[in-house]
């Protein structure tokens, strides 16, 4: 677990030399993961929320494309998590970007035998800035990963996940 959050953290702070256009903060915020699970044509869901906080980069690619890495670490209920986003940035006004992109999601728990603690989702939404500091994001990632390893079950299980936070750029 120690050397994903060090590749995690070189993943989003590596970036730094792409371009002079830069910026590095932190966003903190509420979430609300549901989880989903299904067996044949029976499903289920439930949703746990809690909050998030984290490290966010923003690399200028060109005046209306970027790329946003991130770390965030999240707790609902008893169950810790750990995202990791890669997202594209698009600025539709000087204020206002759409984000889409893949996402990393990693339970930080011990899992049964036949339950995957990592997980990929895609993800989109968008975020406003407030100020030249401020920003507030909304976003939501739909699972794409079965987290459920022995597929010969027929059982099925995600979890979707809705960040909405705010953060500051430094």
């Amino acid at each position: 677990m120690k050397k994903l959050m060090l590749m995690a953290a070189f993943a989003v702070f590596g970036l730094s030399n792409v371009t002079a256009q830069s910026q590095f903060g932190v966003m903190a915020g509420y979430t609300n993961i549901s989880e989903k699970a299904s067996y044949d044509g029976i499903s289920a869901s439930q949703a746990e929320s809690g909050f998030f906080v984290g490290a966010v980069a923003d690399f200028t690619i060109s005046e209306k494309f970027h790329i946003q890495p991130e770390v965030l670490y999240a707790n609902v209920s008893e169950s810790n998590f750990l995202y990791i986003p890669v997202l594209a940035k698009y600025m539709v006004t000087e204020e206002f970007g759409i984000l889409a992109g893949p996402q990393a999601n990693i339970i930080l728990e011990d899992m049964p035998n036949g339950v995957n603690s990592l997980g990929v989702d895609l993800t989109f939404g968008g975020n406003y800035k407030i100020t030249k500091n401020f920003l507030l994001e909304a976003r939501y990632g739909f699972e794409l990963t079965n987290r459920v390893s022995d597929s010969s079950l027929g059982v099925k299980g995600r979890f979707n996940t809705l960040h909405v936070g705010v953060g500051y750029m430094f």
